[in-house]
């Protein structure tokens, strides 16, 4: 309409309403634009709101199954130094023959560890980082997920002594040991128990001189503690995300 009502004062050489209406147009299109990119703009406020919750989402779960590994892995490295003492001494875990055995095998227990990493890698590979405004996050997040991603050997490795301890136990022992002495109530919530013995005190110290007949045993078993024990050093993460997840909590504020 303003357009036809130029066209027609241009006719009639009315300079006073064209000035006017030129003047309408250009707001009219720079009040179009300006709308455009509000609308856009609050689409993207949209997205980043919604990754950011889920970011947060990603930090918490990391913190709880960093704990939950922190408390794993030690009593496996508690059971594994446990079992070498016995081979370097002969002296058994309280003096029981069972609790040896039972050092032995929890010693061979994983629990391993994966970043949830997923809305991370969602963004990084869409391009959508960017919707993050703060600078400092979005290295802070890089940085540690390149972390993650160059230890994820360590936190997922599996031990030769692991096959070696698990072959050398009776089924028997084995079975119960699942039952009784090892509670999973999900993926990411592992226990290890103590329990009571299924066999007798001579029937375990047969188990005992089995384990010390194989030669590869103590060797791969100090390795085991070792990776365990460097492992454990995964608690500093913690405070990194902790920071991430207070830097993802200001950003997502209005």
């Amino acid at each position: 309409m303003i357009l036809r009502r130029l066209s027609q004062s241009l006719k009639q050489q009315s300079w006073t309403a064209i000035w006017i209406e030129f003047v309408l147009l250009v707001v009219g299109v720079f009040l179009g634009i300006q709308v455009a990119n509000w609308n856009e703009q609050r689409v993207e406020d949209s997205r980043a709101r919604a990754y950011l919750v889920r970011l947060q989402r990603d930090f918490n779960t990391d913190l709880q199954s960093i704990q939950r590994r922190e408390e794993y892995w030690g009593k496996v490295v508690n059971y594994g130094k446990q079992a070498i003492h016995y081979v370097e001494t002969g002296e058994r875990v309280d003096g029981s023959a069972w609790k040896t055995v039972l050092a032995f095998y929890q010693a061979s227990q994983i629990f391993q560890w994966f970043p949830a990493d997923a809305t991370y890698q969602e963004m990084r590979s869409s391009g959508e980082l960017g919707l993050i405004r703060d600078q400092t996050l979005r290295d802070a997040m890089s940085r540690h997920y390149a972390g993650t991603a160059s230890a994820a050997y360590l936190y997922a490795f599996q031990p030769e002594y692991r096959k070696i301890v698990r072959g050398l136990t009776p089924q028997l022992v084995a079975d119960y040991i699942w039952a009784k002495c090892v509670r999973t109530l999900s993926p990411d919530q592992q226990y290890l128990l103590e329990c009571d013995p299924p066999i007798s005190d001579a029937e375990a110290q047969a188990v005992l001189d089995v384990y010390l007949r194989d030669p590869r045993l103590l060797p791969e078993l100090r390795f085991w503690v070792a990776n365990q024990g460097v492992a454990l050093n995964i608690k500093y993460y913690k405070p990194i995300l902790r920071d991430l997840l207070a830097r993802a909590k200001a950003e997502a504020k209005p």
